[in-house]
């Protein structure tokens, strides 16, 4: 007699039920995955665009109620200080001095009741990091600011006045 060496012709109907119901199974749970993949996504987007939206509402209010305003070039080309004396304040304070400044890529607002190059007391807010280019434009009282890729267009009605060398440790917290 011949023996077969596949004695078996085909799968049986349990075990192609089984494994379709596996299937079916591992198709559900994939899909809840990436469901909550999406999800994600869209909750960490939220949390840039609301980072970005507040830098912009921030620097807009500081120049918007700004009384002086001086820009500072510094030995970075895509790189500038600002310096304002504005009625926008974070922390109560009548008139601050502030300044947005750029170290080690990160965008910094420090802001002090006493001037700009006074030590104490001052408070320094972590505003973005991985910043590149801090870039201010303007023409007649409509300025152009660039923060990376973020770019906002505002009207000014102060007095602009532009350093073009300054000594950057002098305006750094210590």
């Amino acid at each position: 007699p011949s023996k077969k060496l596949f004695p078996k012709g085909g799968f049986t109907l349990l075990e192609v039920l089984i494994s379709v119901i596996i299937l079916l199974f591992l198709f559900v749970v994939m899909e809840n995955v990436l469901g909550m993949l999406g999800k994600g996504d869209k909750l960490l987007k939220s949390k840039v665009e609301g980072k970005e939206s507040h830098l912009v509402s921030l620097l807009y209010y500081d120049l918007f109620n700004a009384k002086k305003i001086k820009v500072v070039s510094t030995s970075n080309p895509s790189i500038d200080i600002l310096l304002l004396r504005t009625t926008n304040s974070l922390y109560k304070i009548p008139f601050p001095y502030v300044k947005w400044i750029v170290k080690n890529g990160v965008l910094y607002r420090i802001e002090s009741p006493k001037g700009w190059n006074n030590p104490l007391p001052f408070t320094i807010d972590k505003v973005a990091s991985k910043i590149s280019t801090f870039k201010l434009y303007w023409k007649g009282s409509h300025c152009l600011i660039f923060a990376n890729k973020l770019f906002f267009e505002t009207s000014i009605f102060a007095p602009i006045s532009r350093v073009e060398s300054i000594n950057l440790e002098s305006l750094l917290p210590k």
